[in-house]
This record gives C-alpha cells, sequence and structure tokens, in this order.
C-alpha cells in the first residue's frame, strides 16, 4: 500500500459556487476553520458517505493553525506535526493531490495508517492551496473504514482547493489590509500626540519644533520611554487636561 499521486482525475466544475472565508472570520483560525467544515460537506454530498476534512495552514510569520470539522479529523491533521508523517507535507512540497490507501506495505506510512485506523478512517486525500509564497495551506480529507477516494472524488477535492485557494488568499488579503490599517491608525494617533506636546514646548520655550522634539527625545533617554509616552505625560500634565489628539480618518464628500 503506497501513497498515490491522483492523476489525470476529472475536474468537476460547479458555476456559481463561492466559498466565503471573509465574513465574520477575524482570524487565520476563523478562516481555516470553516474551509475545513464547507470541504468536508461537499465532499460528503459528492461521496454519498460521511467525509470528514482538517486544514492546515503555514505562514512564515505565525505558528502552523490546523482545524477540523470533527475533533479526530483535526488531531489526524496535528499529528502529522508531531511525527512528521502523513500526506499533507507532501502533498504541500508537489503541488499535487495524494491518496493513502489502506492496503498497501509501504514501511514509512505504517505509523500514519494505524493512526487513520485507530480513528475509525479508512483512507485520506490530502490536496493543497496555491497561495501566496511563504504561505501554505493543505486540505486533508478522511473516509470512513473500507472506503477509498476514486478518481472522481480526486477531481472534485482538487477542484474545491482550487476554489478555496482564491478564497484564502482574499481572506488574507483583506486581513492583511485590516491590519496596515490598524497600525497606520495607531502609527498617526503617536505622531498626533508628539505634535502637540512639540507645540506646547515651543509654546513655553519660544523655540522651533526641531528643538521641541530634541527635548521630547532627550527626556525619552533619560527616562527609557517611548517619545509618545513622553508627549502624553507633558499633556496629561497641563492644566485644563490633555487635549484630544484622537486620530478619526478624514471623510470623503
Amino acid at each position: 500500500m503506497t501513497v498515490q499521486p491522483a492523476s489525470g482525475s476529472k475536474r468537476t466544475e460547479h458555476p456559481g459556487f463561492l466559498l466565503d472565508l471573509i465574513t465574520g472570520t477575524d482570524t487565520e483560525m476563523a478562516s481555516v476553520q470553516r474551509l475545513a467544515d464547507a470541504a468536508a460537506l461537499a465532499l460528503t454530498g459528492s461521496a454519498g458517505t460521511g467525509i470528514d476534512c482538517a486544514a492546515t495552514m503555514v505562514t512564515a510569520e505565525s505558528l502552523p493553525v490546523t482545524a477540523g470539522n470533527t475533533s479526530p479529523a483535526a488531531n489526524v491533521a496535528s499529528s502529522e506535526d508531531r511525527y512528521g508523517d502523513g500526506p499533507m507535507e507532501q502533498a504541500a512540497a508537489t503541488g499535487g493531490p495524494v491518496v493513502v490507501t489502506m492496503g498497501g506495505t509501504a514501511q514509512g506510512w505504517q505509523a500514519y495508517r494505524r493512526r487513520l485506523t485507530g480513528l475509525g478512517y479508512g483512507g485520506a486525500l490530502a490536496v493543497p492551496l496555491e497561495l501566496k509564497a511563504r504561505t501554505t495551506c493543505t486540505l486533508v480529507f478522511l473516509g470512513p473504514a473500507g472506503f477509498e477516494f476514486t478518481p472522481e472524488l480526486v477531481g472534485e477535492a482538487t477542484w474545491l482547493a482550487r476554489v478555496a485557494s482564491s478564497s484564502m488568499k482574499l481572506a488574507l488579503e483583506v486581513r492583511s489590509v485590516r491590519s496596515a490599517g490598524d497600525n497606520l491608525k495607531t502609527v498617526l494617533e503617536s505622531r498626533t500626540s508628539i505634535d502637540v506636546a512639540c507645540g506646547v514646548i515651543m509654546a513655553q520655550n519660544r523655540c522651533s519644533y526641531s528643538e521641541a522634539f530634541s527635548k521630547l527625545a532627550g527626556v525619552s533617554r533619560q527616562r527609557n520611554l517611548k517619545v509618545r509616552s513622553v508627549a502624553e505625560n507633558i499633556l496629561k500634565a497641563m492644566a485644563g487636561g490633555s487635549p484630544g489628539t484622537r486620530f478619526e480618518p478624514p471623510v470623503l464628500a
């Protein structure tokens, strides 16, 4: 029993099918969870029997994220990290589907097969998503005891992965833009506090902006505080309290 890449599989098309991995998903884990749930439901309908699914996403910036439509499915995917075996890594490396059947004798896959059997599964199918550089996401479909993934189901799973690739790319891009916007707002609010504090120093010392900022920077170094913290402390110490420094994006007509 060997792990066999599926080739020549028919890819089913479903016009108008859209996998939403953005709405109501604020984290990568939420998107990966929705992906696993939707993929399991879709392939179950095609197979005519219950198919579980798990997904693992790996990025250069964070730890791997794994989710499954059931706990056993998630455990199978997570076990690949612990034991360094299984079809998901191979599918991600080769860029194609990988099928694990239960009748093979290849020694390298025996431990993985035993884990499948112990959880009541009869075979596995791993398919990779195509995402941006330094980011991988792979689905693993898990069939019940005695089940085998036919070429038609491999084609269906490959098509689902292709749809999911576009959806996950969009989800990652939207999340990246949101994060950049939050960071920009923080930077602008910080800059506003510093500018107002510099204005106070300029009025009190009749100096230029650059001289006022140099004073802030000097205190920052002496007290081992961020320049923004020094600025906010100055504003809080004012007789009338700290003036409003909250940044609001301009309203465009």
